[in-house]
């Protein structure tokens, strides 16, 4: 048997609970002459690695992951070995069955795993403040291992939960219980627990089992039902500061005389203490994210002293704001954990500094498939008599960010333009390099945007536009 001479790598996370440290098939296939190369993702060589390879082919899959580094040819989850044997040797492999229920640490040898085991689900979801907040709250779940075959079932295992909703701003005191409705379960490897630990993301609903009205999520739900604008894809560029939990100032700028740092210039990008604060967060957050299944595209200092940025690879609407919001209750844990906050101010400090933006990444299946760069750019000027509205699904306080300056349009005019950071919309090099064919960038949106909101306004936006192009035609 021919073996392949392709770089073959076993991606996992020993935190996350789908992946085994040793996984016994793999041990087996390298002793059959196969060449296989673990990449744990909690390293950070590892990790670099595994993201660079992961964004290069656009994999939405978490970990195990096996890839054919040269092919891009993958296997998602656990699989026999005779279907790895064809994947090792280049064959493609159908997409896998649904992953077995996440598996807690292995036991020592000899011992069998409990069956009925008690888990740590930490519920969360975003209140009724403008703009909105992330809530949780944690409940502790003795589930039976047994009866959990597929992620569908682990999440029906996870009950239904209430908490006060006149605290959130979601009820009054008098009739105060809202419902939360697990959506999502992933594992939560911001921690190294006794037990296994996990995320839900829920949906609020009120006590008569109806959306509530801060639950956006329901909206762009039925968005998605009643627009025909197919397959339309997103990914964020979240930007956001580290700042001091009590005087709200970014973080490391009381070291400086008067508070200020020097002026702009070194920091974006930068490398080394003296132009970025903070790495620490922005790559253990870049970790956690990608053992929880949400895909980190890319991270980097910003403008600004203790400012950073996150992109979100893209993905259809809903996934891609759930994972938004999983991704934010990471880097605000992780922060809490050591002390800092995170701030989504989009003017975090007033003055010649810039500020914090959430860049919306956008397209259609015919955008990415069809388009040239003429019909970019009347989907660009057609976008001009939304403005207002899009203004108002873009976060609080934009006025102080979009102000022309900072690589802002003016909140009060619409502009749109080829590779222009200047511009409300701005065409991207790629998109122009590959005649059209691609993604827009919104650049309006502040850092507190509600995805939700923001991509459902998009979604409706550009369904709209594509039906006069029709009309027109």
């Amino acid at each position: 048997m021919t073996k392949s001479k392709h770089d073959l790598l076993y991606i996992m996370n020993p935190s996350c609970g789908w992946c085994t440290k040793a996984n016994p098939i793999v041990d087996e296939l390298k002793e059959d002459g196969y060449e296989i190369t673990t990449l744990n993702v909690q390293d950070s060589d590892d990790n670099e690695r595994a993201s660079e390879l992961i964004s290069k082919y656009s994999i939405r899959c978490g970990t195990p992951l096996f890839l054919d580094s040269e092919t891009g040819n993958m296997v998602c989850g656990f699989r026999p070995k005779d279907t790895l044997e064809k994947w090792a040797q280049g064959e493609e492999v159908p997409a896998p069955p649904p992953r077995q229920a996440p598996q807690p640490s292995q036991p020592p040898t000899g011992m069998q795993p409990p069956q009925i085991q008690s888990m740590k689900f930490e519920y969360i979801w975003t209140d009724g403040y403008t703009p909105n907040n992330i809530r949780s709250k944690t409940r502790y779940i003795t589930l039976n291992r047994a009866k959990v075959n597929t992620p569908e079932d682990f999440l029906n295992e996870v009950p239904e939960w209430s908490f006060d909703g006149s605290s959130t701003k979601q009820a009054e005191g008098s009739n105060s219980d809202c419902i939360l409705k697990p959506i999502k379960v992933v594992p939560n490897t911001t921690e190294v627990a006794r037990i296994p630990s996990f995320i839900v993301l829920c949906e609020v609903y009120d006590n008569e089992g109806n959306p509530h009205e801060s639950n956006t999520r329901a909206l762009l739900k039925e968005t998605i039902k009643e627009t025909v604008q197919e397959d339309m894809w997103f990914g964020l560029e979240q930007e956001y500061t580290i700042v001091d939990p009590i005087t709200r100032k970014p973080f490391g700028w009381s070291d400086y005389e008067k508070e200020t740092p020097p002026p702009q210039g070194k920091y974006y990008c930068g490398v080394g203490s003296d132009v970025v604060i903070g790495r620490d967060l922005v790559e253990s957050h870049a970790v956690a994210c990608h053992g929880s299944g949400v895909s980190i595209y890319g991270t980097n200092a910003e403008v600004m002293l203790s400012q950073w940025e996150y992109q979100t690879s893209a993905s259809p609407a809903l996934e891609a704001a759930d994972d938004v919001w999983i991704s934010r209750f990471i880097l605000q844990r992780l922060a809490e954990r050591m002390g800092f906050a995170i701030s989504y101010d989009p003017k975090p400090v007033e003055g010649d500094h810039n500020g914090s933006g959430a860049h919306i990444n956008f397209s259609s299946r015919y955008m990415r498939e069809h388009a040239d760069i003429g019909y970019m750019n009347i989907i660009c000027a057609s976008m001009e008599k939304y403005h207002d509205e899009s203004i108002a699904c873009y976060g609080s306080d934009n006025d102080k960010r979009l102000t022309g300056k900072h690589e802002t349009s003016s909140i009060d005019k619409f502009t749109w333009g080829e590779m222009d950071r200047d511009a409300s919309i701005r065409i991207p090099f790629s998109t122009v390099d590959n005649d059209g064919k691609g993604y827009l960038e919104d650049r309006r949106p502040a850092a507190n945007v509600d995805p939700y909101r923001a991509f459902g306004h998009l979604i409706n936006v550009t369904n709209s536009i594509n039906e006069e192009l029709l009309i027109a035609i």
